[in-house]
């Protein structure tokens, strides 16, 4: 589904190989080796601008939350198609105050992985052929040839196979000169590098995100708790799947190569990003209140559920109780999902209000939309009529 994007990364690992060993006359494995650096750099660097376009759209859109939110409450609870209308002119001005573009965050994550699912497969495929390694069937693989494969296989770093991986079977370890101790000497170093990078990456990450988190959004909070998680267990990834699976020692260079370019950008970025797009003292004051009152829920909530389970042991401790307890719990809980239901209920018909009147605004929009077009059809004979008006006469007097 995705092999198209083979051909565009097959076609610098080849030009990186072309150079060091054709041009600059580097031995066979070592242009493999450092041809696998110069694809990262290459490719990365490509994308490089569409991340900090992502990175400018994300700052930007924390910069301004705090003006949408006063527009948001300043029409909260209106529904009507002109509170509408002036709603949406004032988010459009805003935007257009701040340069802002709503899809500007989302194309740069579009177009960077498909370039990175590319850059993986080109590796797997060329480290494990079709055929396994003693009986390889030999195919190009998007602009590489059948031959640069076979000389890609046969490339060994500090003596180390490209393909070799440390849990591949010993036969095969052995078809290619290579012992399970080398491999893993030579990749253990590489997979804790790779780890330590990542580390390092995802916590950059989750201190931008913490940054800019909007609290008042639940999707927002349900996301930098996953990405809290992420940032604990990200660093395992390296050197479980790199010691347990089989991942060869080509996916091992390009790890760390990968993660030590990312690292280097990401702070790059960060850097230029917090001195040219500095958060404002609104967003800080906004961002501080968001946050209290988040945090705020989340005692309530934690007091709630501690209460229950309080009383759940009671009601085993003191049976005698048991019955007052369970109404306790009970009453606690009816109180509080009716709260939580009422107000549910309420944004919930205020959005089925407003999604009316919308629907009104877009068939009028539509409707004069079609008048133009109309009118525009109209012009136009009319035009061409004249015009045939005018070359009749013009011929009638040329005959008198």
């Amino acid at each position: 589904m995705l092999d198209f994007l083979i051909y565009p990364v097959s076609g610098v690992m080849k030009l990186w190989h072309l150079l060091l060993h054709d041009i600059f006359g580097l031995d066979d494995s070592l242009a493999w080796f450092i041809s696998l650096f110069g694809l990262v750099i290459t490719v990365r660097a490509i994308i490089a601008p569409f991340t900090w376009k992502m990175y400018k759209s994300g700052r930007v859109t924390a910069q301004i939350r705090p003006r949408r939110a006063a527009i948001a409450k300043e029409f909260e609870g209106r529904h009507d198609e002109d509170s509408i209308r002036e709603m949406q002119k004032k988010n459009q001005e805003l935007n257009k105050e701040f340069g802002f573009n709503p899809l500007a965050g989302c194309v740069p994550m579009l177009i960077q992985l498909p370039t990175i699912i590319g850059l993986y497969q080109v590796l797997i495929l060329m480290a494990r052929p079709e055929g396994g390694l003693e009986n390889p069937i030999h195919r190009s693989i998007g602009f590489l040839t059948a031959e640069e494969v076979q000389s890609f296989l046969e490339g060994r770093v500090n003596n180390v196979p490209l393909p070799a991986y440390v849990t591949m079977p010993a036969e095969q370890l052995a078809f290619l000169n290579a012992t399970r101790e080398d491999v893993l000497s030579f990749v253990l170093p590489l997979f804790i590098v790779a780890a330590v990078f990542t580390a390092f990456n995802m916590a950059l990450a989750t201190y931008r995100n913490l940054q800019t988190n909007d609290y008042a959004s639940k999707f927002s909070n349900g996301m930098l708790k996953t990405f809290v998680w992420l940032a604990i267990l990200a660093p395992l990834f390296p050197l479980v799947l790199g010691l347990t699976g089989p991942f060869p020692t080509a996916i091992a260079l390009y790890w760390v190569a990968n993660n030590v370019w990312t690292f280097a950008q990401t702070a790059i970025m960060h850097f230029v990003l917090e001195r040219n797009y500095p958060l404002t003292e609104e967003f800080k004051e906004h961002h501080t209140e968001q946050r209290a009152a988040y945090r705020v829920q989340q005692r309530e909530k934690r007091s709630y559920l501690r209460t229950r389970r309080k009383n759940r042991l009671m009601m085993a401790l003191t049976p005698h109780k048991a019955s007052e307890l369970r109404a306790r719990n009970a009453a606690m809980t009816e109180e509080r999902s009716a709260r939580f239901l009422a107000e549910k209920e309420a944004k919930k018909e205020v959005k089925a209000l407003r999604r009316a009147s919308q629907r009104k605004i877009n068939q009028e929009s539509m409707e004069k939309l079609r008048e133009r077009r109309q009118a525009a059809k109209a012009r136009r004979r009319a035009g061409s009529t004249g015009e045939e008006t005018v070359e009749v006469e013009t011929s009638e007097d040329a005959e008198k």
